[in-house]
């Protein structure tokens, strides 16, 4: 992390402020350990779907050279399930920023101090209540919140530069409001920072459990109280707004966001995987991208809140401009290496 870097930033600052791609999810796979009742990826649609290979991973990471770099947030399934997630985020941490979110429970010492000396420079574990019983209700096995709170003290004694990054970060929800606080309090006594999504039940078939209170006054309120918590206030302040819609519209997916499934699949969103605009793997990027635009001028869902397009959307399109780029710098500003 040094000049190359630098180059990086600006680069990914000149996307930033013509509003182009800047953020891509990629799933490497989709075998995971555990049985999220919030998620279907661990389902019988996705069982027969292979994992992306290195070699793949290479192909992708060259040919998302030509849209200049991106945060690529590396997810599954269980990412960490892949047997070469070391090397992949070492590929796409080359010419890009690399961040993932993971449940913690295949975290080692060893892999930590791997995946940051890759070249990562975010990895965020989902830990979603502070009652480690419900957490481990909710996750489907056994010992999940103990693994993960293991992972973020790990993670964070890892860290080889001070711009790299641990966050707990937690699916707001109807019965978890109560536990946010608590859960900033584990984060502070941890050494690393907090972040929230809004659930969303956009994709399959999963259960509604958005928040019935006016959640964003409550995490609003609770980030004045707490330095810890860093998520963007414009991104917040319009989590109510998304619970009494049913989401945000317009969305930009597709314009400032793109998925990119375990096989190459390119589509807009995560929770949109049945129309791809092409796959990466054989296609021209320049054509992809181009659909992309197409389908997100067309596209009216606004079934969603969640952090990948809602910290992006706001700092590009909401108000307060300044004050919300002076919260993205405290989610993302170099902090002291433990010790």
């Amino acid at each position: 992390m040094g000049h190359g870097d630098a180059l990086k930033k600006i680069r990914y600052g000149y996307s930033f402020l013509c509003k182009r791609l800047i953020h891509v999810n990629l799933q490497v796979g989709y075998a995971c350990n555990f049985r999220c009742r919030i998620c279907d990826f661990w389902k019988e649609d996705f069982h027969d779907r292979p994992r992306m290979t290195l070699e793949q991973v290479r192909t992708i990471a060259d040919r998302l050279k030509q849209a200049g770099p991106q945060i690529i947030s590396i997810g599954g399934g269980e990412p960490l399930m892949h047997p070469d997630i070391v090397e992949i985020a070492r590929v796409l941490s080359r010419d890009n920023f690399g961040a993932m979110i993971c449940n913690g429970w295949f975290m080692t010492p060893v892999i930590a101090k791997a995946l940051f000396s890759a070249g990562m420079y975010e990895i965020s574990i989902s830990v979603d209540y502070a009652d480690p019983a419900k957490h481990d209700a909710q996750r489907g096995s056994r010992g999940a919140f103990d693994r993960a709170i293991r992972a973020l003290r790990m993670l964070n004694e890892a860290r080889v530069h001070p711009e790299q990054r641990v966050h707990m970060i937690s699916v707001v929800m109807d019965d978890n409001i109560d536990e946010i606080e608590p859960l900033i309090r584990l984060s502070r006594e941890i050494g690393v920072t907090y972040l929230v999504t809004l659930y969303s039940d956009n994709r399959g078939t999963k259960p509604a459990r958005s928040p019935s209170r006016d959640v964003s006054a409550h995490l609003l309120a609770l980030k004045e109280r707490y330095p810890e918590f860093v998520a963007v206030r414009g991104y917040l302040e319009r989590f109510t707004e998304a619970v009494e819609r049913g989401g945000i519209y317009p969305c930009q997916a597709g314009r400032n966001l793109m998925n990119i499934d375990s096989q190459g699949q390119v589509t807009y969103c995560i929770d949109h995987l049945e129309n791809p605009a092409g796959n990466i793997l054989f296609d021209p990027l320049e054509g992809i991208l181009a659909r992309l635009e197409a389908q997100q001028r067309e596209n009216a869902c606004h079934g969603c809140w969640t952090s990948c397009r809602g910290t992006a959307e706001s700092l590009m399109y909401g108000g307060h401009f300044v004050r919300n780029i002076l919260d993205y710098h405290r989610m993302t500003r170099p902090v002291p290496l433990v010790r």
